[in-house]
């Protein structure tokens, strides 16, 4: 007979009731206790860095040796718990995916000083526009238009810390990355329109390769210089052999006017093209060209796109295919509160496995976030302003221990009802074990 579990101690119903789904992944109470007080702490809005001193300072009973303990050492599997999180949305009945969302692959660095996180090395940082000192990770994210969902992470090894360089067996592409994240979600049974990534993964012809033998749809940016080889039957006529020229060379009358509206419900007006680029490119091809502009009779390169798809004209129109692509605006849904509320990148932890362990906890409570409703009795009682756009602070009623008035407030910028710890207001003042650095 197997001995029962010991049972963690209360937090909140929602957390504990939340947290009881990934328990029998930590075989120690210890780590299940951990991981119910990381969780709280990464919902708590964002006052200062979400360390784990700070949050041992923040969560009433939580200790920073212990949560210490909990990233970097104790016996667990974060794909594990990355698995279980992705099945436990798939099951959902009412926000699980379906075939009509798409599949998001994206990269997203973070500046990091020093040398002693292994991760770290001199590359190019999106957000910076430019080369720097960071950490970047690869990311694959469900989307539909409605909603999104952080679905994997995979960390991106530099060459440069590895000690037999791009040789070694250790070293992956963004593009293989980015294709163990497709196979992922395959194999978990998330179901997806087609793949939709920025240029990076659209000028891979291997990643591209991987995706038309597995006959996964795809819509793939492509850089306005982006070349094709082809032969010039008359050297004074050249043909195009970019997409930005094959776009300057379409009539007018050849753009659709489209009209969206962005992400305050304002109209958005766009016009979408089908292209043809030699060989390569074109409605009777096996990959289509499509570009879409704010401007047809301008085509300047910040506000014109350009991405090949195996859509058929059958499966998707050119306005289809750009709204499919739009979809990819979606992962500011997810970075922005992981960022900016959640603390992504706020550890100041060395090793790969306490990296990624932090980044899945952190996708763990974006996902609580989005799982998580009031019960209807509190819905109709909680403030209209408790409900803050994702990225924004929110007023709330109630405050954590150990804070002065003004002190944070309850998890309520990622939709999280302020009631869902709201019975760890009046628990005893936490000690505080140290400050940020």
């Amino acid at each position: 007979m197997a001995t029962s579990r010991k049972p963690t101690a209360p937090t909140a119903e929602a957390v504990d009731r939340f947290c009881g789904d990934f328990d029998d992944l930590f075989c120690r109470l210890a780590e299940r206790t951990a991981l119910r007080h990381y969780l709280i702490g990464l919902l708590l809005p964002r006052e200062r860095n979400k360390t784990l001193t700070e949050l041992a300072a923040l969560v009433p009973g939580a200790d920073r040796q212990r949560l210490h303990h909990f990233l970097h050492d104790a016996p667990w599997d974060p794909d594990a718990l990355g698995a279980r999180r992705v099945e436990l949305w798939r099951r959902h009945p009412d926000l699980g995916p379906h075939g009509n969302g798409v599949l998001i692959i994206d990269e997203t660095g973070d500046r990091k000083r020093g040398h002693g996180i292994v991760l770290a090395a001199q590359q190019y940082i999106g957000k910076l526009g430019r080369t720097a000192n960071g950490v970047v990770a690869v990311t694959s994210h469900w989307a539909d238009g409605t909603r999104h969902v952080p679905l994997g992470v995979r960390p991106y090894r530099p060459a440069s810390r590895l000690p037999a360089g791009k040789a070694d067996p250790a070293f992956a592409t963004k593009p293989e990355l980015a294709w163990d994240l497709i196979e992922d979600a395959r194999g978990a049974g998330v179901p997806f329109r087609a793949v939709v990534a920025d240029c990076v993964y659209g000028e891979n012809p291997k990643l591209e390769g991987r995706l038309r033998t597995a006959r996964i749809r795809y819509v793939l940016a492509l850089r306005p210089r982006h070349g094709t080889w082809q032969f010039v039957a008359d050297p004074a006529h050249p043909p195009a052999f970019t997409p930005a020229e094959a776009a300057a060379r379409l009539p007018l009358e050849a753009w659709r006017r489209l009209v969206l509206t962005d992400s305050h419900n304002r109209p958005l007006v766009r016009h979408v093209a089908e292209l043809e680029l030699g060989p390569c490119y074109g409605p009777a091809q096996g990959t289509r060209l499509i570009a879409a502009t704010a401007d047809p009779t301008v085509l300047t390169a910040d506000s014109t796109w350009f991405m090949a798809t195996n859509l058929s004209m059958a499966e998707a129109d050119p306005a289809e295919v750009y709204r499919i692509y739009r979809l990819r605006d979606w992962i500011e849904h997810y970075y922005k509160p992981a960022k900016h509320e959640l603390g992504w990148a706020d550890f100041q932890v060395r090793s790969e496995q306490a990296i990624v362990r932090h980044w899945q906890l952190v996708m763990l409570a974006f996902t609580f976030s989005l799982l998580t409703t009031p019960p209807p009795d509190q819905a109709e009682q909680a403030p209209r302003e408790d409900r803050g756009a994702a990225g924004e602070k929110s007023a709330a009623p109630h405050r954590l221990a150990g804070h002065p008035a003004t002190g944070p407030r309850l998890a309520v910028p990622l939709g999280t009802p302020a009631a869902v710890l709201a019975p760890l207001v009046d628990r005893p003042t936490p000690t505080r074990t140290g400050s940020a650095t």
